[in-house]
């Protein structure tokens, strides 16, 4: 172990991300302190840091102990004490069993394997026109000109939101779940409560006109006789807007930047695409979008030597599991062809393992297959050490990404 001590960021405030994750920390706290007590200006008594991977997947699977209640987000200390998020309490994430299994059971009915798979013409044609609308041009921002659009428009097709609607709808999005420091708190509440009412607005719609899409199908779905209400339905609409839209985001993001930064693993790609569903998984593994989520034990319990008391928020920071030396060889390596490669980028396991892992994984291989495949010549236009990242402490993301190209191929 070693004995040489580092500046220790607090791994709540999101100023601690703006140059990337704090990944030479997670390594010290990895070898030094597994299971880190850490101060936070409205948790009384803290919070624990789980940095290595064994510890991680031991939490996210014993639900039991560790619970989703009363949310999984790690306050960033800007919130008032006691507030929570807007909402939180009443999302999917925050549930445990029985409510948990209940409500899961019957919103897969919208994300069963053959409705996923359905996408993938939806997919390509979307890809394909929004690389198309790029080009006349060499240079774009890859945040907001090509990633943003494909996860927002995914979850659009899929919930039946009618094209005339999305550009409000995606702004309401940006505002409530885009993690700008310039956006007011009375701001993203109003958001808020407008895509709400939206939502409510188009489930209405769907109760007297059910069509082919996710609103209809969770309107009907049933398991024991329990159908989910409207309430849930628009609650798990605001859900799915972030969560099917940030992580999709940056994954396509922060992996492409990645590719670029290691040109040989790039080419092998190119004339490997087959090996694409792998590839991502390591991509998945190397740039972790979601760096963590929080459980809270309902008994005092110990974890790596540490008595931890029930009530006490337990960090299970994924950006440190998925670079454990324990788990896996050179881990702050890319390798393209790693395997095995049993990440926790969607979760580590356990009943609250990601519910839109297919879904991402399917418009991470279009997108990168039509990324590799059409853009001539790309390069990032700049350094990324200067590129402004997102001011979150959830999400590991950039607010912008330059890149040029020489030419862009036409589709197919």
């Amino acid at each position: 172990m070693s004995d040489t001590t580092v500046d220790a960021p607090e791994l709540h405030d999101p100023r601690t991300y703006d140059h990337g994750v704090p990944y030479e920390y997670y390594r010290w706290l990895r070898d030094n302190d597994p299971v880190a007590h850490m101060d936070h200006p409205h948790y009384p008594q803290g919070y624990w840091a789980v940095t290595r991977f064994e510890d991680v997947q031991h939490v996210s699977r014993d639900a039991a102990t560790f619970r989703n209640a009363p949310d999984p987000f790690l306050d960033d200390g800007t919130m008032a004490p006691g507030d929570d998020g807007g909402g939180n309490t009443e999302l999917l994430i925050s549930k445990d069993a029985p409510d948990h299994i209940k409500l899961r059971k019957l919103i897969n009915k919208g994300f069963t394997p053959r409705r996923v798979a359905d996408l993938s013409d939806r997919l390509r044609e979307r890809t394909d026109s929004i690389i198309d609308g790029l080009a006349d041009r060499q240079s774009c921002d890859l945040v907001h000109d090509l990633a943003l659009w494909l996860p927002l428009h995914v979850i659009a097709d899929m919930v039946g939101v009618p094209e005339q609607d999305r550009k409000q709808v995606f702004d309401w999005t940006e505002l409530t779940f885009g993690f700008d420091p310039d956006v007011t708190p009375e701001q993203r509440a109003q958001a808020m409560t407008e895509m709400f009412m939206y939502a409510d607005g188009l489930a209405s719609e769907r109760e007297n006109d059910p069509r082919d899409d996710l609103m209809s199908v969770l309107l009907e779905a049933e398991v024991d006789g329990e159908k989910l209400t409207k309430f849930q339905i628009e609650v798990f609409f605001m859900l799915l807007q972030n969560a099917g839209s940030e992580t999709t985001r940056n994954l396509i993001t922060t992996g492409t930047l990645a590719l670029l930064e290691h040109p040989d693993q790039l080419e092998w790609l190119r004339n490997n695409l087959d090996q694409l569903p792998s590839a991502i998984e390591e991509l998945l593994r190397y740039v972790t979008p979601v760096i963590h989520f929080t459980r809270t034990p309902s008994v005092d319990t110990e974890l790596g030597g540490r008595q931890i008391k029930a009530g006490e928020r337990v960090l299970m920071v994924y950006a440190s599991a998925n670079r454990d030396e324990r788990a896996f060889d050179r881990p702050d390596e890319l390798d393209l062809t790693r395997t095995p490669n049993d990440h926790v980028a969607f979760g580590a396991g356990g009943p609250h393992f990601c519910l839109g892992a297919n879904l991402a994984r399917l418009e991470a291989r279009i997108m990168f297959e039509q990324i590799l495949t059409r853009f001539e010549g790309l390069r990032v236009d700049g350094d990324p050490a200067t590129f402004p990242r997102v001011n979150s402490n959830l999400i590991d993301g950039f607010a912008e990404l330059p890149i040029a190209w020489d030419r862009i191929a036409p589709a197919g």
